[in-house]
């Protein structure tokens, strides 16, 4: 009996479907599928709530002011209670940890809802709503980026990091339109109410995720005094192990350098490309397409070789994009160099946590992602001096100055941390 080679067409054809099953064999597993639906609905409720916090300041105070503090203060109280949030991944079912903190969510944003429908809403309540929904988060993120590993298995990792940060991409994208869109028609307080019920939903999917998990808890005595010295540990053992500590400067030296121009967006439009608002979302929107498109071009290629290595070059190309849309005055190029960002900065995040997990002990890999969330809370540190070098200097000398910075930092970086090219 004879055969004959397949047809050109069919051979492309299994070679497409077979880059697609790669792409998405994370999703193959049951509890990783229930796991991504729970971060996309809590991850729209986080960015849908970044967008009402904003809207509501500017409904109480019309202060540009007091939108921004009420944004840093979220932020930083999240950035100083990560560790204790790393303690509690790595002390009980990550799991748990998960849906009770999500529950916690959706009773914040019901007080919110409810004190805005009944027309109560005063901005201390507003600062004392922020506060605790920054707490909220940064004890959940260590939790959550932390249970990819539990569920996933050695091959399967680096794609169910991708995935997570697809999904995580998706809500980023989505969520700040629709959230404008429904207090465009129903206000500020139905938006609350709305996400709410989001943030329940996400608790029914983690809910349904099984209980296999290869989490190692650690165990010890209760109490604060306990809590704070197995907080040092994760610390200490951060600061220990060589390559865990090179993969934190990774990621440190484009948060304080580089993302920080984000913010700044707006004054690119307005001053330097002579566009209007409509400009300013398109160019925000813009990374957050190139992270999607990168991230699924990445997932299709595999497990590649010296993923350090790949690393280090995905975050300088990433910083040479942003230096390029710095000096550009044209805004088609603007646009195509953050979409570049997007592309090479998502698969740089993705291997950064890839290999910090990876890297972690597993006794410890809670408290280690803790310590990775209060770096990539640093970036308000690198926005001020940015801000001050913009208003003095213009916007193209102000970013050009810090994305230059960032180039030779990471060139420093990758000259000393052998241990991260290696990896």
């Amino acid at each position: 009996m004879s055969t004959f080679p397949p047809a050109p067409e069919f051979a492309a054809s299994r070679r497409q479907r077979g880059r697609i099953s790669t792409a998405l064999v994370s999703f193959a597993d049951r509890d990783f599928r229930y796991l991504g639906l729970s971060t996309l609905a809590l991850g729209f409720g986080q960015w849908a709530q970044q967008v009402a916090l904003a809207w509501l300041a500017l409904e109480l105070t019309g202060s540009a002011v007091q939108l921004g503090a009420i944004s840093a203060f979220r932020g930083g109280v999240g950035v100083i209670t990560a560790p204790l949030g790393g303690y509690l991944a790595d002390r009980y079912p990550r799991r748990v940890v998960i849906a009770y903190t999500t529950v916690a969510s959706a009773v914040q944003a019901s007080v919110f809802a409810a004190l805005i429908l009944s027309g109560q809403i005063q901005l201390w309540e507003v600062y004392v709503l922020a506060f605790i929904g920054g707490i909220i988060q940064s004890f959940t993120q260590p939790a959550r980026q932390s249970f990819v590993y539990d569920i996933s298995t050695d091959e399967t990792l680096l794609n169910a990091v991708a995935m997570n940060s697809v999904i995580q991409n998706i809500a980023r994208i989505a969520g700040p339109p629709l959230a404008g869109m429904i207090i465009g028609f129903w206000g500020t307080g139905t938006l609350f109410a709305f996400l709410a019920a989001t943030q329940l939903v996400a608790v029914g999917f983690t809910l349904m995720i099984g209980t296999r998990s290869r989490q190692q808890r650690i165990e010890g005595g209760r109490g604060v005094g306990s809590a704070l010295r197995d907080v040092k540990d994760g610390f200490v053992y951060t600061w220990r192990d060589h390559l865990v500590l090179g993969l934190m400067v990774a990621q440190g030296i484009p948060t304080l350098l580089v993302f920080p121009y984000l913010p700044f967006l707006a004054v690119v439009a307005k001053d330097v490309l002579h566009r209007g608002p409509e400009a300013y979302g398109q160019l925000a929107s813009m990374a957050g397409w190139g992270s999607v498109v990168g991230l699924f071009i990445f997932t299709a290629i595999g497990n590649p070789k010296r993923q350090g290595l790949l690393m280090i070059g995905c975050f300088t190309v990433y910083i040479v994009m942003v230096l390029i849309f710095s000096l550009s005055t044209n805004f088609a190029l603007s646009l195509a160099a953050l979409g570049m960002c997007g592309v090479f900065s998502s698969v740089a995040f993705t291997l950064n946590n890839t290999l910090i997990q990876v890297a972690s002990k597993n006794e410890y890999r809670g408290r280690v992602m803790s310590v990775w969330q209060l770096v990539t809370g640093f970036q308000p540190l690198g926005a001020l001096p940015m801000g001050f070098l913009i208003q003095q200097y213009g916007a193209r000398i102000g970013l050009t100055s810090f994305m230059v910075a960032a180039l030779v930092a990471y060139a420093i970086f990758a000259a000393t941390f052998a241990s991260v090219r290696r990896a």
